[in-house]
């Protein structure tokens, strides 16, 4: 039976899932203490006895527990065959004694079969219920089976035991009382689901660091007081290109020796420049503070790259009539000096129509400087955008620095996430556009500069102005022209043309001996079929995945039996949140959903509301909002 149902489970659903192995009678009594649960956990309960490994990997691919509980010899095997917490139905001489008396009540004899242990409660059970108890222990099913088998010889038998036992006396039609009470199933159900969050607890602390030591592109480094303990991850060992002798003395390198070890500054190594932040890790009183450095690269290393990867890195592909409104948009906003607006969510290119204003304006000859907001500590904002003059901070590079401000005169500066400013930086920035003018931190100099400003943002600036949370003058200073990216999902004809276009890159990257269309023909009906919650990121992360799986299995024909495992987003039904992402969506963004699903589906209210995952009485209620009824 099964408790909820688990097809209909979101991935962002707080409860945890509980699948139950057990025969029929240990699975009813178990269901009954459920529903005190419901609002901790899913359950599933499955009616077996487990038999192989291959029977539970099935349960497990289909329900994705996050604990599993049993009882016997069921328990002791899934423990064995199982990664994730196995919890076993724990009896009590109380659970024995109400058995033993249950079946005294119908049998002269009781052949009490106990899984792993004796219980001393038999013997005096004896005495006081008049009856021959005869008690045997096992430790496998086999055994189990056995003993079972030896006492439904014996005449006038009533049978206590587990449920794989009750079970074996129910085929031969011999009375069998299990040795579980419902107590004893609410107080293991209670630990599983204990065990559960622990599990949680510990597998994301362990995802958590696995990412920092070795997936993080960020290079991390931690040091004691004294320098002597040094810890790299591996994107440090990778980007800071260091050797045995030079990782000894990294630590002096970002912070000189007996001086203060500031929060926020620069550094360089081995000739790149770096800017730095630090936290410090106290683990409590008698231990050592330890000291936590992140780095940043100010300027990326310079690599020569050929002229068509250039082009191809920042290409903006599409096919849909919605990214062609929107490269109208960009070629009339692009010839003005005035800045540009664009509104998307993450992963829908924005910095791709950015490089096309640029493109297309007359600052095309001068360099394109992005700056993600979000990436960039309060501290360090105005000194990164303005740049400094020799001696500004502690810390600081000798001979001052240029701000991006100034490396993108006379070409275009994109500001990315710009919704993520603090308000005391989206009154520097708004001086600048008043002014197009800007003193470098610690001069006294006003300095002029002409550029293209292009700013971007993933939520509603005009929502946020009204929650006060950005500046009335700054939006109107920076929407002059706003330009919406439709989501991915809204332009269903773009996902075909990227995936073949990131496919050949990616085939050729890998090395892989098939080509972008064999790859395609296999995976299309699931790009097509998948909301893109993620946009064009996502389905880039997707299709790598899928194109390294190729690389190591070598073996296209496996490829479609194992997308569940590569890519599960594929196979997740979208949820009603992901077409409503973020706080205070444009209506422009709700229009082109809607219009662009009823396109889709030819004028069909219905089958609009089914792709966009809302009731048919929401859609009549958005449609009617925007006068499209």
């Amino acid at each position: 039976m099964e408790i909820n149902d688990v097809n209909t489970a979101t991935t962002d659903s707080a409860l945890l899932r509980v699948l139950i192995f057990g025969y029929s009678e240990f699975s009813q009594l178990m269901s009954s203490v459920l529903s005190s649960f419901a609002d901790e956990a899913t359950f599933k309960i499955v009616d077996a006895i487990v038999g192989s490994s291959v029977e539970i990997q099935g349960h497990i691919e289909a329900f994705e527990p996050d604990v599993v509980v049993s009882a016997g010899s069921n328990a002791r095997y899934l423990r064995s065959a199982l990664p994730i917490p196995v919890v076993s139905l724990n009896t009590t001489e109380w659970d024995v004694y109400n058995a033993l008396e249950k079946a005294s009540q119908v049998a002269q004899n009781v052949h009490f079969i106990s899984f792993e242990k004796a219980y001393c409660v038999a013997h005096a059970a004896q005495e006081k219920l008049g009856v021959s108890i005869t008690e045997s222990v096992y430790l496998t099913a086999e055994q189990a089976r056995e003993q079972f088998y030896l006492a439904s010889k014996k005449d006038d038998i009533a049978i206590v035991g587990a449920s794989l036992v009750c079970g074996l006396a129910h085929n031969k039609n011999i009375p069998s009382f299990l040795v579980y009470s419902v107590e004893s199933c609410r107080e293991t159900i209670k630990a599983a689901i204990q065990q559960a969050k622990e599990w949680k607890k510990r597998e994301k602390d362990h995802a958590l660091l696995s990412w920092l030591l070795l997936q993080s592109q960020t290079p991390i480094i931690m040091v004691d007081e004294n320098g002597d303990s040094l810890t790299l991850n591996k994107a440090a060992r990778e980007h800071l290109s260091l050797s045995a002798k030079a990782e000894l003395d990294l630590d002096s390198l970002i912070h000189p020796i007996g001086g203060k070890r500031e929060t926020d500054g620069e550094c360089e190594i081995n000739g790149n420049e770096w800017w730095y932040h630090l936290d410090t890790i106290n683990h409590g009183q008698g231990f050592k503070p330890m000291y936590v450095y992140q780095l940043y690269r100010k300027k990326p290393k310079q690599q020569a790259t050929a002229t068509q990867e250039k082009k191809d890195k920042h290409e903006l592909v599409f096919v849909s009539k919605e990214i062609e409104g929107v490269i109208k948009q960009v070629k009339a906003y692009a010839t003005s000096p005035s800045n540009v607006l664009l509104f998307g969510e993450s992963g829908t290119g924005k910095e791709l129509v950015a490089r096309q204003i640029h493109k297309h304006s007359p600052y095309s000859e001068g360099k394109f400087i992005a700056l993600n907001c979000s990436a960039i500590p309060s501290e360090l904002f105005e000194g990164e955008l303005f740049g400094h003059q020799d001696g500004a901070y502690t810390g600081s590079k000798r001979g001052g620095r240029k701000g991006l401000i100034e490396e993108a005169h006379s070409g275009a500066l994109f500001l990315d996430e710009i919704s993520e400013l603090a308000l005391d930086q989206q009154a520097k920035l708004l001086r600048f556009l008043q002014e197009r003018s800007y003193r470098p931190l610690g001069g006294n100099q006003e300095k002029d500069v002409d550029l293209k400003l292009i700013a971007a943002s993933n939520r509603s600036l005009a929502d946020m102005v009204a929650n006060g949370e950005f500046r009335e003058d700054l939006f109107y200073r920076l929407n002059v022209f706003n330009i919406f990216i439709p989501p991915l999902r809204a332009r269903v004809d773009d996902i075909e043309h990227i995936a073949s276009f990131k496919l050949t890159q990616l085939v050729e990257r890998y090395r892989l001996a098939y080509t972008e269309a064999d790859v395609f023909s296999h995976i299309a009906k699931y790009l097509t079929a998948h909301h893109w919650p993620g946009n064009i990121r996502e389905l880039e992360n997707v299709l790598e995945r899928i194109v390294a799986y190729l690389h190591t299995v070598d073996d296209i024909k496996r490829l479609e039996p194992a997308l569940r495992q590569i890519t599960p987003e594929l196979f997740s039904a979208p949820t009603q949140s992901q077409f409503y992402r973020g706080e205070g969506q444009l209506k422009t963004q709700e229009e082109a959903l809607i219009l662009a699903a009823l396109e889709q589906c030819q004028g069909d209210k219905h089958k609009a509301a089914q792709k966009l995952g809302i009731s048919h009485t929401t859609l009549w209620r958005r449609l009617k909002t925007i006068k499209q009824q």
